[in-house]
């Protein structure tokens, strides 16, 4: 099952952020402020789950860059993913944006409500913004 632990804080995200394949990490821990990581053949690192939170929005910023958004009318947005050959709609609302996609509606479920998924940050995009917080304070 998908938690904030294993969604957030992952062996995976841990091989990005330290740039190694995953089989490669041998030991990793989530602890109170930071998840501890060993890699083989090295020493045993540390790092800041801000820096994984950080890491969850870039990767996903990241990943909206090669999709192509349409706008259908004034709050409906069309994303389409051209690699996978899949589409997801997408709405505007004052305080934020919704998307019909799995990764948007974990998010909302972990993280209280709120949610960017890559869909989300590829219609901001379109519309000027960086982030979220940007369209929702305009």
């Amino acid at each position: 099952m998908i938690n904030k632990a294993n969604f957030v804080y992952s062996k995976a995200a841990a091989a990005r952020i330290l740039e190694v394949k995953p089989h490669v990490i041998i030991r990793f821990e989530i602890w109170a402020y930071i998840c501890f990581v060993q890699v083989k053949g090295q020493r045993p690192t540390f790092i800041s789950k801000k820096v994984f939170r950080q890491h969850f929005v870039d990767v996903r910023i990241e990943r909206s860059r090669f999709l192509c958004t349409a706008q259908v009318n004034q709050e409906h947005f069309r994303v389409v993913n051209p690699k996978k050959n899949t589409a997801y709609s997408v709405y505007l609302f004052e305080d934020g944006l919704d998307c019909e996609c799995e990764d948007y509606k974990n998010q909302v479920l972990i993280f209280n409500g709120r949610a960017c998924c890559k869909h989300n940050y590829a219609v901001l995009t379109w519309l000027g913004y960086n982030r979220l917080k940007d369209y929702i304070t305009a």
